[in-house]
Protein backbone atom coordinates (compact mmCIF):
# COMPACT_ATOMS: atom_id res chain seq x y z
CA UNK A 1 0.00 0.00 0.00
CA UNK A 2 1.43 3.33 -1.08
CA UNK A 3 1.05 6.50 0.99
CA UNK A 4 1.33 9.29 -1.57
CA UNK A 5 1.54 12.83 -0.11
CA UNK A 6 -0.81 15.23 -1.89
CA UNK A 7 2.20 17.46 -2.65
CA UNK A 8 3.33 14.72 -5.05
CA UNK A 9 0.36 15.75 -7.24
CA UNK A 10 0.93 19.49 -7.00
CA UNK A 11 2.66 21.88 -9.39
CA UNK A 12 2.58 25.52 -10.43
CA UNK A 13 0.11 26.04 -13.27
CA UNK A 14 0.63 29.42 -14.88
CA UNK A 15 -2.59 31.21 -15.81
CA UNK A 16 -1.09 31.96 -19.21
CA UNK A 17 -0.82 28.21 -19.85
CA UNK A 18 -4.59 27.65 -19.54
CA UNK A 19 -6.20 27.55 -22.98
CA UNK A 20 -9.22 29.83 -23.36
CA UNK A 21 -10.22 28.63 -26.82
CA UNK A 22 -10.26 25.35 -28.69
CA UNK A 23 -8.06 25.07 -31.76
CA UNK A 24 -9.93 26.27 -34.85
CA UNK A 25 -8.54 23.17 -36.54
CA UNK A 26 -8.21 20.38 -33.94
CA UNK A 27 -5.72 18.58 -36.19
CA UNK A 28 -3.32 21.44 -35.43
CA UNK A 29 -3.45 20.90 -31.69
CA UNK A 30 -0.20 19.59 -30.25
CA UNK A 31 0.72 16.20 -28.84
CA UNK A 32 3.66 15.71 -26.51
CA UNK A 33 5.16 12.22 -26.81
CA UNK A 34 6.14 11.51 -23.21
CA UNK A 35 8.89 9.01 -24.01
CA UNK A 36 10.89 11.23 -26.38
CA UNK A 37 9.51 14.67 -25.39
CA UNK A 38 8.94 15.30 -29.07
CA UNK A 39 6.05 17.67 -29.83
CA UNK A 40 4.00 17.04 -32.97
CA UNK A 41 0.61 18.00 -34.35
CA UNK A 42 -2.29 15.56 -34.12
CA UNK A 43 -2.41 15.49 -37.92
CA UNK A 44 1.17 14.20 -37.96
CA UNK A 45 0.36 11.61 -35.32
CA UNK A 46 -2.54 10.20 -37.33
CA UNK A 47 -0.68 10.27 -40.65
CA UNK A 48 2.50 8.62 -39.36
CA UNK A 49 1.13 6.05 -36.88
CA UNK A 50 2.47 2.70 -38.04
CA UNK A 51 1.29 0.34 -35.30
CA UNK A 52 -2.14 -1.10 -35.94
CA UNK A 53 -4.19 0.39 -33.14
CA UNK A 54 -7.62 0.39 -31.56
CA UNK A 55 -8.77 3.90 -30.65
CA UNK A 56 -11.36 3.99 -27.89
CA UNK A 57 -13.43 7.13 -27.30
CA UNK A 58 -15.95 8.19 -24.65
CA UNK A 59 -19.11 9.19 -26.51
CA UNK A 60 -21.11 10.51 -23.52
CA UNK A 61 -22.48 13.93 -24.46
CA UNK A 62 -22.27 17.10 -22.40
CA UNK A 63 -25.79 18.27 -21.63
CA UNK A 64 -26.96 21.87 -21.28
CA UNK A 65 -27.03 21.62 -17.50
CA UNK A 66 -26.37 25.25 -16.53
CA UNK A 67 -29.68 27.08 -16.14
CA UNK A 68 -29.94 30.77 -15.29
CA UNK A 69 -33.22 32.35 -14.24
CA UNK A 70 -34.70 34.97 -11.87
CA UNK A 71 -37.10 34.95 -8.94
CA UNK A 72 -40.51 36.26 -9.96
CA UNK A 73 -41.06 38.51 -6.94
CA UNK A 74 -37.62 40.08 -6.44
CA UNK A 75 -35.90 39.41 -9.80
CA UNK A 76 -33.04 37.98 -7.76
CA UNK A 77 -30.71 35.78 -9.78
CA UNK A 78 -30.79 31.99 -9.52
CA UNK A 79 -28.29 29.74 -11.29
CA UNK A 80 -28.70 25.97 -11.29
CA UNK A 81 -26.13 23.38 -12.28
CA UNK A 82 -27.87 20.04 -12.80
CA UNK A 83 -25.60 17.19 -11.69
CA UNK A 84 -27.92 14.17 -11.69
CA UNK A 85 -31.50 13.71 -12.90
CA UNK A 86 -33.25 11.48 -10.36
CA UNK A 87 -36.61 11.32 -12.15
CA UNK A 88 -38.73 13.50 -14.45
CA UNK A 89 -39.12 16.24 -11.84
CA UNK A 90 -36.30 15.81 -9.33
CA UNK A 91 -32.58 16.46 -9.67
CA UNK A 92 -29.40 16.94 -7.70
CA UNK A 93 -28.03 20.41 -8.39
CA UNK A 94 -25.63 23.10 -7.35
CA UNK A 95 -27.34 26.46 -6.71
CA UNK A 96 -26.11 30.03 -6.82
CA UNK A 97 -28.71 32.45 -5.52
CA UNK A 98 -28.93 36.11 -4.58
CA UNK A 99 -30.55 35.07 -1.28
CA UNK A 100 -30.14 32.36 1.33
CA UNK A 101 -31.67 28.97 0.64
CA UNK A 102 -32.82 26.39 3.17
CA UNK A 103 -34.54 23.00 3.07
CA UNK A 104 -38.29 23.38 2.58
CA UNK A 105 -38.05 26.64 0.61
CA UNK A 106 -39.91 27.03 -2.67
CA UNK A 107 -38.31 29.31 -5.20
CA UNK A 108 -40.82 30.80 -7.61
CA UNK A 109 -38.69 31.45 -10.69
CA UNK A 110 -39.48 32.59 -14.22
CA UNK A 111 -39.00 29.07 -15.62
CA UNK A 112 -40.56 26.91 -12.87
CA UNK A 113 -41.26 26.52 -9.18
CA UNK A 114 -38.32 24.91 -7.42
CA UNK A 115 -38.80 23.17 -4.06
CA UNK A 116 -35.71 22.50 -1.94
CA UNK A 117 -36.03 18.92 -0.65
CA UNK A 118 -32.63 18.22 0.85
CA UNK A 119 -29.00 19.30 1.04
CA UNK A 120 -25.82 17.24 1.26
CA UNK A 121 -22.64 19.33 1.53
CA UNK A 122 -22.96 21.78 -1.40
CA UNK A 123 -25.43 19.66 -3.38
CA UNK A 124 -29.19 20.24 -3.22
CA UNK A 125 -31.95 17.79 -4.10
CA UNK A 126 -34.77 19.80 -5.64
CA UNK A 127 -38.15 19.24 -7.27
CA UNK A 128 -39.23 21.22 -10.33
CA UNK A 129 -42.82 21.97 -11.29
CA UNK A 130 -41.77 21.24 -14.90
CA UNK A 131 -40.01 18.27 -16.51
CA UNK A 132 -36.26 18.47 -15.83
CA UNK A 133 -35.18 17.36 -19.31
CA UNK A 134 -37.55 19.86 -20.88
CA UNK A 135 -36.10 22.69 -18.78
CA UNK A 136 -32.56 21.68 -19.75
CA UNK A 137 -33.48 21.60 -23.44
CA UNK A 138 -35.32 24.94 -23.34
CA UNK A 139 -33.23 27.03 -20.95
CA UNK A 140 -29.93 25.26 -20.34
CA UNK A 141 -26.51 26.15 -21.69
CA UNK A 142 -23.25 24.21 -22.01
CA UNK A 143 -21.34 24.24 -18.69
CA UNK A 144 -17.91 25.57 -19.57
CA UNK A 145 -15.35 24.96 -16.80
CA UNK A 146 -14.82 27.90 -14.42
CA UNK A 147 -11.26 28.49 -15.67
CA UNK A 148 -12.59 29.22 -19.19
CA UNK A 149 -14.16 32.63 -19.70
CA UNK A 150 -17.84 32.04 -20.34
CA UNK A 151 -18.83 32.90 -23.91
CA UNK A 152 -21.68 31.34 -25.88
CA UNK A 153 -19.48 31.20 -28.99
CA UNK A 154 -17.38 28.53 -27.20
CA UNK A 155 -20.24 26.21 -26.27
CA UNK A 156 -20.15 24.14 -29.45
CA UNK A 157 -16.38 23.77 -29.11
CA UNK A 158 -16.77 22.01 -25.76
CA UNK A 159 -18.79 19.15 -27.25
CA UNK A 160 -17.10 16.25 -29.02
CA UNK A 161 -18.22 15.86 -32.62
CA UNK A 162 -18.76 12.11 -32.12
CA UNK A 163 -20.68 12.39 -28.82
CA UNK A 164 -24.13 10.84 -28.53
CA UNK A 165 -26.30 9.68 -25.66
CA UNK A 166 -25.27 9.63 -22.04
CA UNK A 167 -25.46 12.47 -19.53
CA UNK A 168 -22.19 14.26 -18.82
CA UNK A 169 -21.75 17.62 -17.12
CA UNK A 170 -18.18 17.99 -18.41
CA UNK A 171 -16.51 17.05 -21.66
CA UNK A 172 -14.17 14.15 -22.34
CA UNK A 173 -11.63 16.71 -23.43
CA UNK A 174 -9.08 14.34 -24.94
CA UNK A 175 -11.71 13.70 -27.60
CA UNK A 176 -11.77 17.39 -28.57
CA UNK A 177 -8.56 16.78 -30.56
CA UNK A 178 -10.43 14.44 -32.94
CA UNK A 179 -12.93 15.48 -35.59
CA UNK A 180 -15.17 13.03 -37.43
CA UNK A 181 -12.92 13.40 -40.48
CA UNK A 182 -9.87 12.49 -38.40
CA UNK A 183 -11.64 9.41 -37.04
CA UNK A 184 -12.52 8.35 -40.57
CA UNK A 185 -8.86 8.79 -41.52
CA UNK A 186 -7.87 6.49 -38.67
CA UNK A 187 -10.22 3.83 -40.04
CA UNK A 188 -8.96 4.37 -43.58
CA UNK A 189 -5.40 3.85 -42.33
CA UNK A 190 -6.33 0.44 -40.95
CA UNK A 191 -7.04 1.28 -37.33
CA UNK A 192 -10.12 0.24 -35.36
CA UNK A 193 -12.42 2.67 -33.55
CA UNK A 194 -14.70 1.77 -30.64
CA UNK A 195 -16.97 3.98 -28.51
CA UNK A 196 -17.80 3.47 -24.85
CA UNK A 197 -19.89 5.57 -22.44
CA UNK A 198 -18.87 7.07 -19.12
CA UNK A 199 -21.02 9.91 -17.79
CA UNK A 200 -18.57 12.50 -16.48
CA UNK A 201 -19.61 14.37 -13.35
CA UNK A 202 -17.93 17.23 -11.53
CA UNK A 203 -16.17 14.85 -9.18
CA UNK A 204 -13.69 14.18 -11.98
CA UNK A 205 -12.28 17.70 -11.56
CA UNK A 206 -12.64 18.09 -7.79
CA UNK A 207 -9.21 18.49 -6.18
CA UNK A 208 -8.12 15.83 -3.72
CA UNK A 209 -8.64 17.25 -0.21
CA UNK A 210 -6.74 14.71 1.89
CA UNK A 211 -3.07 14.89 2.89
CA UNK A 212 -2.56 11.32 1.67
CA UNK A 213 -3.86 10.64 -1.85
CA UNK A 214 -4.94 7.08 -1.10
CA UNK A 215 -7.20 8.29 1.74
CA UNK A 216 -9.38 10.29 -0.65
CA UNK A 217 -12.87 9.00 -1.35
CA UNK A 218 -13.35 9.26 -5.09
CA UNK A 219 -16.64 9.99 -6.87
CA UNK A 220 -18.72 7.41 -8.74
CA UNK A 221 -19.71 7.67 -12.41
CA UNK A 222 -22.06 5.62 -14.56
CA UNK A 223 -20.43 3.62 -17.37
CA UNK A 224 -21.52 1.23 -20.09
CA UNK A 225 -19.64 -0.74 -22.72
CA UNK A 226 -21.09 -3.31 -25.07
CA UNK A 227 -19.89 -6.80 -24.17
CA UNK A 228 -19.06 -7.52 -27.82
CA UNK A 229 -16.95 -4.35 -28.01
CA UNK A 230 -15.04 -5.24 -24.86
CA UNK A 231 -14.32 -8.75 -26.10
CA UNK A 232 -13.30 -7.30 -29.48
CA UNK A 233 -10.77 -5.05 -27.72
CA UNK A 234 -9.24 -8.05 -25.93
CA UNK A 235 -9.15 -10.13 -29.13
CA UNK A 236 -7.49 -7.34 -31.12
CA UNK A 237 -4.98 -6.79 -28.32
CA UNK A 238 -4.09 -10.48 -28.34
CA UNK A 239 -3.59 -10.32 -32.12
CA UNK A 240 -1.09 -7.48 -31.82
CA UNK A 241 -3.15 -4.28 -32.02
CA UNK A 242 -2.15 -1.49 -29.66
CA UNK A 243 -4.95 -0.17 -27.43
CA UNK A 244 -5.08 3.64 -27.47
CA UNK A 245 -7.33 5.07 -24.76
CA UNK A 246 -8.49 8.58 -25.65
CA UNK A 247 -8.98 10.11 -22.22
CA UNK A 248 -8.76 9.03 -18.60
CA UNK A 249 -12.48 8.19 -18.56
CA UNK A 250 -11.88 5.50 -21.18
CA UNK A 251 -9.00 4.11 -19.16
CA UNK A 252 -11.06 3.99 -15.95
CA UNK A 253 -13.96 2.31 -17.74
CA UNK A 254 -11.85 -0.44 -19.30
CA UNK A 255 -10.01 -1.09 -16.04
CA UNK A 256 -13.32 -1.20 -14.16
CA UNK A 257 -14.72 -3.83 -16.51
CA UNK A 258 -11.48 -5.84 -16.33
CA UNK A 259 -11.58 -5.80 -12.51
CA UNK A 260 -15.31 -6.50 -12.09
CA UNK A 261 -16.50 -8.32 -15.21
CA UNK A 262 -19.51 -5.96 -15.22
CA UNK A 263 -20.26 -4.12 -18.48
CA UNK A 264 -22.66 -1.51 -17.06
CA UNK A 265 -22.77 0.11 -13.64
CA UNK A 266 -21.10 2.68 -11.42
CA UNK A 267 -17.33 3.05 -11.32
CA UNK A 268 -15.49 4.43 -8.30
CA UNK A 269 -12.12 3.10 -9.41
CA UNK A 270 -9.36 5.28 -7.97
CA UNK A 271 -6.07 4.72 -9.77
CA UNK A 272 -3.15 5.55 -7.49
CA UNK A 273 0.61 4.83 -7.62
CA UNK A 274 1.32 1.11 -7.71
CA UNK A 275 -1.78 0.26 -9.75
CA UNK A 276 -1.25 -2.52 -12.30
CA UNK A 277 -2.74 -1.60 -15.67
CA UNK A 278 -4.40 -4.38 -17.63
CA UNK A 279 -5.86 -3.19 -20.95
CA UNK A 280 -4.40 -0.09 -22.55
CA UNK A 281 -1.05 0.31 -24.26
CA UNK A 282 -1.32 4.09 -24.60
CA UNK A 283 -3.22 6.96 -23.00
CA UNK A 284 -3.89 10.25 -24.80
CA UNK A 285 -4.92 12.86 -22.27
CA UNK A 286 -4.88 16.62 -21.73
CA UNK A 287 -2.70 18.32 -19.11
CA UNK A 288 -4.56 18.21 -15.81
CA UNK A 289 -5.08 20.56 -12.89
CA UNK A 290 -2.96 20.32 -9.73
CA UNK A 291 -4.01 17.86 -7.00
CA UNK A 292 -6.56 16.12 -9.23
CA UNK A 293 -7.43 12.43 -9.34
CA UNK A 294 -6.49 12.60 -13.02
CA UNK A 295 -2.93 13.54 -12.10
CA UNK A 296 -2.88 10.46 -9.87
CA UNK A 297 -3.40 8.42 -13.05
CA UNK A 298 -0.56 10.31 -14.76
CA UNK A 299 1.80 9.68 -11.84
CA UNK A 300 0.77 6.01 -11.75
CA UNK A 301 1.77 5.65 -15.42
CA UNK A 302 4.78 7.97 -15.72
CA UNK A 303 6.16 8.02 -12.19
CA UNK A 304 7.78 10.89 -10.33
CA UNK A 305 9.10 12.46 -13.54
CA UNK A 306 5.62 13.71 -14.43
CA UNK A 307 6.43 17.09 -12.83
CA UNK A 308 9.46 17.53 -15.04
CA UNK A 309 7.33 16.61 -18.07
CA UNK A 310 4.63 19.15 -17.15
CA UNK A 311 7.28 21.83 -16.61
CA UNK A 312 8.75 20.97 -20.01
CA UNK A 313 5.28 21.34 -21.57
CA UNK A 314 4.73 24.78 -20.04
CA UNK A 315 8.21 25.94 -21.04
CA UNK A 316 7.43 24.89 -24.62
CA UNK A 317 4.18 26.86 -24.66
CA UNK A 318 1.83 23.89 -24.66
CA UNK A 319 -1.64 24.78 -23.44
CA UNK A 320 -3.28 23.11 -20.45
CA UNK A 321 -6.72 21.90 -19.33
CA UNK A 322 -9.89 21.43 -21.39
CA UNK A 323 -9.12 23.39 -24.57
CA UNK A 324 -5.39 22.74 -24.38
CA UNK A 325 -2.90 20.37 -25.95
CA UNK A 326 -2.36 16.72 -25.02
CA UNK A 327 0.27 14.17 -24.07
CA UNK A 328 0.50 10.51 -25.01
CA UNK A 329 1.81 8.04 -22.44
CA UNK A 330 3.02 4.53 -23.11
CA UNK A 331 1.67 2.22 -20.42
CA UNK A 332 3.77 -0.59 -18.97
CA UNK A 333 1.57 -3.47 -17.87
Amino acid sequence: MFNTPIDDLDYNLETSSIAQNRYIEPKNSKLLISESKKIIKFSQYIETLQEQSVFIFNKSKVRNVRIKTNKVDTQGKVELFVLVIKNDYQAEVLIKSSGKIKIGDTLNTEIAEIKILNKDASTYTIEFSENVNSLIDRFGTVPLPPYIKDDSSKYKDYINEFSSGGFSVASSTAGLHFTLDMIEQLKFNGHEVIFINLDINLGTFKPIDTKIVENYKIHSEYYRIEENDYKKILTLKQSGYKIVQVGTTVLRTLETVFNTGVYEGMSNLFITPGYKFNIGDYLITNFHAPKSTLLSIVKSIYGDNWKELYEYAQNNNLKFLSFGDAVIFKIDE
